[in-house]
Parts: structure tokens; C-alpha cells; sequence
């Protein structure tokens, strides 16, 4: 995957595929009802560019054929997906059909902004979904939340449910109509230094972290988050464009580091791991959430081949990361996941894997707020109520965890599971979820 690729939050979703064998899995969709009639609107409301009677159109680009090197596609076809599984069993949304618009922008910023424009100024959808990359979607949220440039920003456009973790789509006065979605990366920060607090007490602490929004956001919100920050007694920052890994493990084992944050994307985790292993240091491995245990293994193993793997999960034994969402493997005969399988293979979706969990759990968490404007389906309502979300659980997220949002604070998921990695792929939970609402 090219470098600049790196820098996504949802690489985490790696995609590893779990068997979709279930009875339930290979079974008929139920019948389609007869839609119902679109509701009466508010009066004096006019409905939003893109809603008709019959359809509701909501704009994504994405990596489409993986030309940027990213496997994101699979998130906007589960999104696809789901939408069909709504309007073919549950009669669409107030009465409507949701249709989602995609074009591809290669993950690339300039074609990102240029097809975003194309959505909003030519097809005319109601909202833009689940932008992906956060260097992608700079110039994209400014665009989206003041599209005429003229510094009046009551005229923007959804900008709903951003799929990466910086920290900045919470600044509500540059982008009050960008929503984030995934945990940002300062509040993992923050769980990842609750469980040194509360279990690796007294020990000195490293982190190796990327000169980006990402690995800049863990460095920032590590240190305050200890109870004793004298104890992080290294910061090395790497350039993702030509990574030192194994110098910066030299100089972490010389700092005297026994625990060793990592912000950093998988590539670079993996390699980190096996600098620190072939040279004897063994510290309390902690990782962001980008990193996808399965991917980790396979890239320290050398392939995803059984003894591969087992040997990449035999690196991560005791790994400390954090999660938010039922995993394919451990939770792969959980009801929601089994339901979660059958609406891919119902509706063409990808094949499942983490990435689909996440795009049915973000196209849930969009037809719950669309579902709450029939009689006023605007713009602005569709972003006063996604703003306004609270204890909305998606099937697909853990036990506990739920999206909470405010007008005043637009990260949608700030409470995470933390989770210990075993040497057969599996993860334990450490304790509850730890919330930082």
C-alpha cells in the first residue's frame, strides 16, 4: 500500500474475510413490502436538493478500484448494501428510497474535492457520507461547509460521519457541518494511557508516532493522560514517507522504555515489532486502533498462510490495543453478525470482513438520522438531528458503546473496549468499556 495511504484511520479495518456458512447466511431476504407514501411535509418546508418522492440521494467518493492502494471500496459497497437491504425489506426511508452516489477519487486530495464538487453541484445529493483519509478530506470538509467561499458557512452541506480519527473535525466553529465517526485519535490516546495508569504502573513509556494529524494527535493527548508524564521518557517521530523504524527502536530500548505506544499504521507497527524482537527488546507492545490484529500478523509473518499467521500472532501475544466494534472472528455467530453476512450476500455486498462491519454500522447510523427528518427532509434538519444522535446503538458496535453527539461536540463514538491480543488471533477484554463523553 503506497505510504501516503497510511495516514487513514480505517486501515484498521483490514480485510480478512470470516466464513459466512450460517444457516441464516445463505437464506432469502424476507419480501419486499409496498413502499409506503413519503410523508406529509412540515408546512412551508421545501425539500433539500436530492429528495423526490421516491428517493433520497446521498454522495460518497471513495477508492473505488484501489488505484490510491487502499481497500476502502469494500466500505461504500457495504454501505450499498445495507441501503438495499432497507428499501427492498423495510420500505426505504420515510417512504423513500435511499440511494447512494459514488464516485471514485483514487484517494487522492485533488480528485476528492473535485469529485465531491461534482456530487453537490451536479448530482445534487442531499449529504455527503463517510469521507475517507484525513488528508483526502481537508480541503473537502472546507469546500462542504462553506461552499461559495464567501466565509458564510449557513449554507453548507452535511458533511456526515467522517471515516478518520483527527481530532480537528470536533472544532465546531471551522466545520460545524463535519461529523466524525471513528473514535479520534486522542480519545485512544487517552484509553491506551488509562491502561498504563492502571497496569503498567511506574514504568517508563515510549511512543513511535507518524509526522501526521494521526500520530501527532496520540503524541499529544499520551503525555497529559498519564498520571505521572515524567514517566514517557521517549517521543520519536518518524517521516511516513521514509520510515527509520529500526533507529527509532534503538533509541526507545536506550530511552529505557518498558512500555511502547505505537501510532503508527500497520506496515510500520509490524515493522517496529519485529526491530524491536530481533534485537531483544520485549516491551508492553500498546497499539492504536489502526492496526488490525489479523493484518499485523500477516505482515509479520510474511503472508496469510496458518503457519504464518501463527507466527505473527505468536509476536502480538500480550498486545494491548483497543475496539469498538464485534469482531468477525470472535463474534462471527453472534446474531447481529450473522445477520450482518446475510445482508452481503442478499444485496451483492463484499465479502465479510471488518470493513463491511464498519459501512453497515455507518449506513445504519445515517438511515437513523435521515429517519428522523421525513416531514422536513433539509439540509440543515438532516444536520441538526445526526448533531443531535444520543445512545443510538448500531447492531454491529459492542456491548456499551454507543454514538453520542451534540451540537457542540461532533465525534460520534468516545467510548472504547480495551482489548489484549492472544497468540490465537483471539482478544480478551481488559475490564468495561472506558468512556471519555
Amino acid at each position: 500500500m503506497p505510504v501516503r495511504a497510511c495516514a487513514i484511520a480505517i486501515i484498521l479495518l483490514a480485510l480478512f474475510a470470516v466464513a459466512c456458512g450460517d444457516d441464516d447466511g445463505g437464506r432469502s431476504p424476507s419480501p419486499s413490502p409496498s413502499p409506503s407514501p413519503p410523508p406529509t411535509l412540515a408546512p412551508g418546508v421545501t425539500p433539500g436538493p436530492g429528495v423526490t418522492d421516491s428517493e433520497i440521494r446521498l454522495g460518497m467518493t471513495s477508492d473505488l478500484k484501489g488505484t490510491g492502494g487502499t481497500p476502502y471500496a469494500a466500505v461504500s459497497g457495504a454501505i450499498e448494501a445495507y441501503f438495499q437491504k432497507v428499501n427492498k425489506e423495510n420500505g426505504g426511508v420515510c417512504g423513500r428510497n435511499l440511494v447512494l452516489v459514488t464516485k471514485d477519487d483514487e484517494y487522492n486530495p485533488a480528485l476528492s474535492l473535485a469529485k465531491t464538487k461534482e456530487l453537490v453541484e451536479q448530482d445534487g445529493v442531499l449529504a455527503i457520507i463517510g469521507a475517507l483519509g484525513t488528508s483526502a478530506h481537508l480541503g473537502v470538509a472546507d469546500y462542504l461547509n462553506d461552499p461559495n467561499a464567501d466565509g458564510n458557512k449557513d449554507d453548507g452541506i452535511p458533511d456526515l460521519f467522517v471515516s478518520t480519527g483527527y481530532s480537528g473535525w470536533g472544532d465546531v466553529a471551522r466545520w460545524p457541518w463535519t461529523i466524525g465517526f471513528i473514535p479520534d485519535y486522542q480519545t485512544d490516546a487517552k484509553a491506551l494511557a488509562r491502561y498504563i495508569n492502571e497496569n503498567q504502573t511506574g514504568k517508563k513509556v515510549g511512543i513511535l508516532f507518524e509526522s501526521n494529524e494521526l500520530g501527532k494527535d496520540y503524541d499529544a493527548a499520551l503525555k497529559p493522560a498519564l498520571t505521572d508524564p515524567a514517566l514517557l521518557v521517549s517521543e520519536r517521530e518518524y517521516d511516513p514517507a521514509a520510515p527509520d523504524i529500526a533507529g527509532h527502536i534503538t533509541a526507545l530500548s536506550a530511552a529505557g522504555a518498558d512500555v511502547l505506544v505505537l501510532a503508527t499504521t500497520p506496515e510500520v507497527s509490524a515493522a517496529a515489532i519485529t526491530a524491536a524482537h530481533g534485537a531483544s527488546y520485549t516491551p508492553q507492545l500498546i497499539l492504536s486502533y489502526v492496526n488490525s490484529q489479523t493484518q499485523l500478523a500477516t505482515l509479520i509473518g510474511g503472508g496469510a498462510g496458518p503457519d504464518q499467521l501463527t507466527k505473527g500472532f505468536a509476536e502480538l501475544k500480550g498486545a494491548v490495543s483497543t475496539t469498538y466494534l464485534l469482531s468477525t472472528i470472535d463474534n462471527e455467530n453472534a446474531p447481529p453478525m450473522v445477520e450482518h453476512a446475510r445482508i452481503m450476500q442478499a444485496y451483492s455486498g463484499p465479502q465479510v470482513s471488518a470493513l463491511t462491519v464498519y459501512g453497515q454500522t455507518l449506513a445504519e447510523t445515517v438511515v437513523a438520522a435521515v429517519g428522523r427528518i421525513c416531514d422536513r427532509p433539509t439540509r440543515k434538519d438532516l444536520l441538526r438531528v445526526a448533531a443531535s444522535l444520543h445512545s443510538f446503538h448500531p447492531g454491529l458496535a459492542l456491548p456499551g458503546i454507543d454514538v453520542n453527539l451534540s451540537p457542540n461536540d461532533h465525534h460520534a463514538f468516545q467510548t472504547l473496549q480495551l482489548v489484549s491480543f492472544g497468540e490465537d488471533g483471539s482478544e480478551t477484554g481488559i475490564g468495561g468499556p472506558v468512556s471519555f463523553e
